[in-house]
């Protein structure tokens, strides 16, 4: 239990320097420092900074998998498609400002390929499970193009999650966020069945 709570202080601390300051110039000793720990316990743990990223962006993901299943409901069919796309992009752009973790994977991105095989494993879940939303959302719309479609909306979704990391003004990203939401309706319009 205490070498549980030691790994968790760690990891909280890694992924606050690596959002502060980058992963190039957060040390391990820094991490140590900030997580109230010996560099011994933290050495106990990961070999290194990277191993320390690794474990950061495998939460990232995780808490990814997690947010889209929750924004997207029990029940996504209850509501109405735009009702549900609205949610899933405020809920990402709060999960990303909420989440420590998100701030440290997106800072570093030049550390992509330390995590690219499982991150675009997840990318295809999204992507199907989306897929699997347009079916009963857009009838008409024939199976081959399903998937091309639901790329379009998640990968849509995650470069305006980019876009927001980077940009410092708030009210500028809410605008943003409006007209992400305005031209994701006015697309996925064209495909969605009439009620």
């Amino acid at each position: 239990m205490r070498s549980q709570r030691r790994l968790e202080a760690i990891v909280t601390a890694a992924a606050e320097s690596f959002a502060q300051f980058g992963v190039g110039d957060t040390t391990m000793e820094g991490i140590a420092a900030r997580a109230g720990t010996s560099i011994g316990s933290v050495y106990q743990f990961f070999p290194n900074k990277r191993a320390v990223f690794r474990e950061i962006a495998q939460r990232c993901m995780l808490e990814s998998r997690r947010g889209y299943a929750i924004l997207v409901g029990p029940d996504p069919l209850a509501q109405p498609w735009d009702t549900t796309l609205r949610r899933v992009i405020d809920g990402f752009r709060g999960l990303h400002q909420g989440s420590v973790l998100m701030q440290a994977v997106w800072r570093n991105l030049e550390l992509y390929g330390e995590y690219a095989e499982a991150d675009q494993a997840l990318m295809r879940e999204l992507i199907a499970a989306t897929a699997g939303l347009l079916q009963f959302w857009a009838p008409r719309l024939p199976d081959d193009r399903r998937p091309v479609v639901a790329t379009m909306l998640v990968n849509t979704v995650a470069t305006l999650m980019l876009v927001l990391v980077r940009e410092q003004d708030d009210t500028r990203g809410d605008a943003l966020v409006a007209e992400t939401k305005r031209m994701l309706e006015g697309y996925l319009a064209g495909y969605v069945a009439a009620p």
